[in-house]
């Protein structure tokens, strides 16, 4: 791994060496180049500073009236009982009263199910960032309550790796939201094999972190 940044790191300087720029301005997120499919072997590397704590200084120093929406809103709780009464509802409706098989079944799974489950995920974060009430053991229990129609809790484990990832972003080894080595030799640049890898991510994410030695929460 160090010799693939490495090597990242001076393809970027020859890139750029008669460019003129300051890599502490605020401004400056690096000259950054993606990996593209069939052509790169493996994912693009690069030694450039972490981008949030400059973008944040960027846009307040432009609109620092954004400052005023700094905060929790306590909407999400609302947001979070309505979605799981209604993935539990449907849940009943299907298991007890219209027990059997018709295609409305896959059609509502895909629609309503995955777009309220994928709306779960967004309330992890949330409840993650302390966003959704005023203290953190409420905001924790947000967290469960949200979990319940996923059956599998994650809810506490993706607050521990997602805070660990914006403690030690981009740091190879200790941000649990970089691949491995072994994911990136198994799923390499191929698009079929990232398609797979990321319908699996939630499971790869935790298997990450007790990959990296972290114990759940």
């Amino acid at each position: 791994m160090p010799s693939r940044v490495s090597s990242a790191a001076e393809e970027v300087e020859a890139m750029h060496k008669d460019e003129q720029f300051d890599m502490r301005f605020p401004s400056y997120l690096g000259f950054w180049k993606r990996s593209v499919p069939g052509l790169d072997e493996h994912p693009r590397f690069d030694m450039y500073d972490e981008p949030h704590k400059k973008r944040k200084q960027q846009i307040l120093n432009d609109h620092p009236e954004i400052e005023e929406l700094y905060g929790y809103d306590t909407n999400t709780v609302w947001i979070t009982m309505a979605t799981v009464c209604v993935q539990m509802g449907l849940a009943y409706v299907f298991g007890r009263i219209l027990t059997d098989w018709h295609w409305t079944m896959v059609v509502v799974a895909y629609t309503v199910g995955g777009s309220f489950s994928t709306q779960i995920g967004i309330i992890f974060h949330e409840f993650t960032h302390n966003l959704c009430a005023a203290t953190t053991l409420q905001n924790r229990w947000v967290g469960n309550f949200a979990n319940i129609p996923l059956l599998v809790p994650l809810a506490q484990s993706f607050r521990r790796y997602h805070l660990e990832h914006h403690t030690y972003q981009g740091v190879y080894g200790y941000d649990p939201d970089l691949p491995l080595e072994w994911e990136i030799k198994l799923i390499g640049n191929d698009p079929v094999k990232k398609f797979l890898w990321l319908i699996i991510y939630g499971v790869m994410y935790i298997g990450r972190g007790l990959a990296q030695q972290k114990q759940l929460s």
